[in-house]
């Protein structure tokens, strides 16, 4: 190889190894200007596996500020993540009542601090997703109290059958006693 190809050759590669970190740099902006509602949908079109790298990962971040004792705007960003995870119904951590409890814990922090850097579109979203949750909730609470209406009726019923049951062997007893009272005087 001729040394102008060489030289080329070494151009290139050092101008690609100086892009590379510029690349990870506009991946990680790119996620931070990510919407929710656009991060609700990417998660939508994830793997079950890729849920649960999803979700480590949103854990790790939000444990590294925790022990980090800072309440920072990133942080608050990584439990509005996992917020979306626990209300993702596909998702490995699925849990509306974890996501109502990390809502209202988001709430409860500081007045509100984790939703006051964030636009209002996303502050709509969040909004949604709180009432969803509630919506989910009473709607889980009414099929319970529904189930739990259904097994007592249904505990009802297989008392009243019992009862008809003893009464019917009752009877039942009753007849061929009668019928052996009238075997024996007819012999």
């Amino acid at each position: 190889m001729s040394k102008f190809g060489q030289r080329t050759r070494a151009t290139i590669l050092s101008g690609i190894f100086l892009l590379l970190p510029a690349c990870q740099i506009i991946t990680e902006q790119a996620d931070k200007n990510e919407s929710y509602g656009e991060y609700y949908l990417a998660l939508q079109q994830l793997s079950d596996q890729q849920l649960s790298q999803e979700v480590l990962k949103q854990q790790a971040s939000i444990d590294s500020e925790a022990t980090a004792a800072t309440t920072t705007e990133s942080s608050y960003d990584q439990q509005i993540k996992l917020l979306i995870l626990y209300s993702l119904p596909a998702s490995p951590i699925y849990n509306s009542f974890n996501a109502k409890a990390l809502l209202n814990e988001m709430k409860k922090e500081g007045n509100n601090a984790a939703f006051a850097t964030i636009n209002p579109s996303e502050q709509a979203f969040i909004t949604l997703l709180r009432d969803q949750l509630n919506q989910r909730l009473l709607m889980r609470n009414r099929l319970l109290t529904q189930q739990q209406v259904q097994q007592k009726r249904a505990l009802e019923q297989q008392q009243q059958l019992l009862e008809q049951v003893q009464l019917l062997e009752q009877t039942i007893k009753q007849l061929k006693n009668i019928e052996q009272a009238i075997d024996k005087r007819d012999q």
